[in-house]
């Protein structure tokens, strides 16, 4: 009986423990916001900031908090018109590094990361999280959309 009753107190005390690293790591990456042609996030302590040549006015990010799709209106006076030109990044959050950009002009207006982690839909473009590459359109494709719960800073369009 005493054994029994050891080995549930260790269980007891290791819960605790494994919630709080569960929700560390979910906390690695927080705090995505965008200033002008800023999108930012919070890396534990540290703030990392991506300067682009947008205005950004949307983002979308994956349940992992490894890639995120940052778009806007290009601020190019070479690609300034009607409609506007808008442009979209891929980006690696754990190497803190732009994996790709294409534009386009219309939207875009959602994005979702699909539940294989290998695609993310743009509106009507699926797109390679991996080299950021339009790989295929939405209506020759058929995709699950990962689906977690939301947290701060997941989306903003």
């Amino acid at each position: 009986m005493k054994n029994k009753v050891l080995i549930f107190s260790i269980l007891l005390t290791a819960l605790p423990v494994s919630g709080t690293a569960n929700a560390a790591n979910l906390d690695f990456r927080s705090s995505f916001g965008s200033e002008k042609n800023l999108f930012s996030f919070k890396q534990g302590a540290r703030t990392v900031r991506f300067n682009l040549d947008i205005y950004v006015n949307g983002w979308s990010i994956n349940c992992a908090r490894t890639r995120a799709v940052v778009w806007g209106v290009d601020l190019s006076p070479d690609l300034l018109g009607v409609p506007p030109v808008s442009k979209v990044y891929i980006i690696n959050l754990d190497k803190r590094k732009i994996i790709n950009h294409y534009t386009i002009t219309r939207g875009p207006f959602s994005a979702a990361f699909s539940a294989d982690h290998k695609t993310v839909i743009v509106d009507d473009y699926v797109v390679d999280q991996d080299s950021g590459e339009v790989v295929n359109m939405t209506y020759y494709t058929k995709l699950d959309v990962e689906n977690c719960p939301s947290f701060p800073g997941k989306t903003a369009n």
